[in-house]
């Protein structure tokens, strides 16, 4: 009696597997990932920036409904469904404009880096929104770091300017970098080195493990 009481719950078991499989790709609780559908068409030699974010699957829109809320840019679907409630948030705003070469040691970028990291070592939902404004721009970054629906974890981004939205590709892999100079890669941490958020930076790598840059 008892083989046959297993053997029959054995066999529901396997009947809802593919239902559960089911009902969740018919109900996504975030978005597929922003990302190319092939990995071995390699770069061209000459590739402009714009060029360099479609062939990595990144879109660019427009968002009329794009608005100025608290310290930064938002809009009513920037969350895409996501029950926001399970994530951690953390909004942050630089006080001052800095210059894309004067972010290191930039404590607001610190904050953020370090907040970034923790949640993706210990696999835990979060949200960073970061305005940061520059010489001639303000924009805000919409930042999750969240399990997809397969439960691969990921940091998907978003950047909201007045009526610009770029989706970047979404990172499925993050390591602590060197700063290096303008067109040179930036160098791995050495094994065992404690990074320091204040002038080391967390680079991203997509799907296909190509580098789609540094924070």
């Amino acid at each position: 009696m008892r083989t046959w009481t297993i053997a029959c719950a054995v066999f529901i078991v396997l009947l809802l597997i593919p239902a559960a499989i089911e009902y969740r790709i018919s109900h996504p609780t975030v978005p597929p990932g922003v990302q190319r559908s092939e990995c071995l068409t390699p770069p061209p030699d000459a590739e402009s920036s714009y060029d360099w974010l479609i062939r990595l699957g990144g879109r660019v829109s427009r968002d009329p409904n794009s608005q100025w809320q608290e310290n930064g840019f938002t809009s009513p679907e920037i969350a895409q469904g996501r029950n926001l409630g399970r994530y951690e948030k953390l909004a942050l705003k630089d006080p001052e404009p800095h210059h894309f070469s004067e972010m290191t040691g930039n404590p607001t970028m610190a904050q953020a880096r370090s907040f970034l990291w923790d949640h993706w070592r210990k696999h835990k939902r979060a949200y960073l929104i970061l305005t940061l404004t520059g010489i001639d721009n303000t924009g805000t970054s919409h930042i999750f770091v969240e399990p997809d629906d397969t439960g691969r974890w990921r940091i998907y981004r978003r950047h909201l300017d007045s009526r610009v939205l770029v989706d970047e590709p979404t990172a499925y892999s993050v390591a602590w970098v060197a700063p290096s100079e303008a067109d040179k890669p930036a160098e791995l941490l050495a094994t065992g080195a404690i990074p320091d958020p204040k002038s080391d930076e967390l680079e991203f790598h997509d799907v296909c493990g190509e580098r789609t840059g540094e924070f």
